[in-house]
């Protein structure tokens, strides 16, 4: 998880294994670390059920 602002630095994104986004609907640009974390578990507990 990166900042709000900026994002995940090049340097984890070099060395990550996936990247994943989180689509966003209208006009909101970020959200929350700890909101983009919890939807991030939410879906890979949904996806192993």
């Amino acid at each position: 998880m990166g900042s709000e602002e900026d994002g995940v630095s090049n340097d984890i994104i070099r060395i990550a294994d996936e990247l994943c986004k989180i689509p966003l609907m209208g006009k909101i640009s970020s959200l929350n670390v700890s909101v983009a974390a919890g939807v991030m578990m939410y879906e890979v507990i949904r996806q192993r059920n």
